[in-house]
């Protein structure tokens, strides 16, 4: 059995962060350490880097075998595919809104989440200088509050995870009975 006849294709254009990837992916293959869920995106990465050359770099041709075998990437490793109708970027307006939505929605929930533990922290800190300092109804009514608005927070954020859901499973419907009635 021998194997694939794997083309080389032109460097990529450079974007900051692929020399140390494809350095990364190269020590892992000359240690022998090409295993685990993160390396054929590492190694992906990697071959698609500018300076990544199997012709004349026996690390990159092995990482090119292992990039475009049958079980990672196969021949559709040099660009990664178009995302589907019912992925971010898809085309349908309707849910790249919601995306967007839940996006903002997230960054208030992570900011809101963040004064909690705050609020938490101060108050935890009052009680351990002095717990009968007059400052602890104030940071326990502030604590309060932060809890209620990151609660708040949260639900709307799990709504609107819950209309992009609903809103992704129609469009994959649609797509499914479309490639059923074909």
């Amino acid at each position: 059995m021998s194997k694939p006849r794997v083309e080389p294709t032109t460097p990529a254009a450079p974007n900051g962060r692929d020399v140390p990837v494809l350095e990364h992916v190269r020590a892992l293959f000359r240690d022998h350490v090409v295993f685990g869920p993160e390396v054929p995106p590492l190694a992906r990465d990697a071959a698609r880097s500018p300076g990544f050359d199997p012709e004349h770099n026996a690390l990159d041709a092995k990482i090119l075998t292992f990039v475009s075998s049958a079980n990672n990437y196969g021949r559709h490793w040099k660009h990664d595919r178009p995302p589907h109708l019912w992925e971010k970027n898809g085309g349908d307006a309707k849910l790249d809104q919601l995306f967007a939505e839940e996006e903002g929605l997230r960054k208030e929930f992570e900011r809101l989440e963040a004064e909690f533990w705050a609020a938490r922290d101060a108050l935890s800190a009052a009680r351990v200088a002095d717990g009968g300092s007059a400052a602890i109804p104030a940071l326990t009514k502030t604590l309060d509050h932060s809890i209620k608005t990151w609660q708040k927070a949260k639900l709307a954020l799990e709504a609107a995870k819950g209309k992009r859901s609903e809103r992704q499973l129609f469009l994959q419907e649609n797509y499914r009975r479309a490639q059923a009635a074909k």
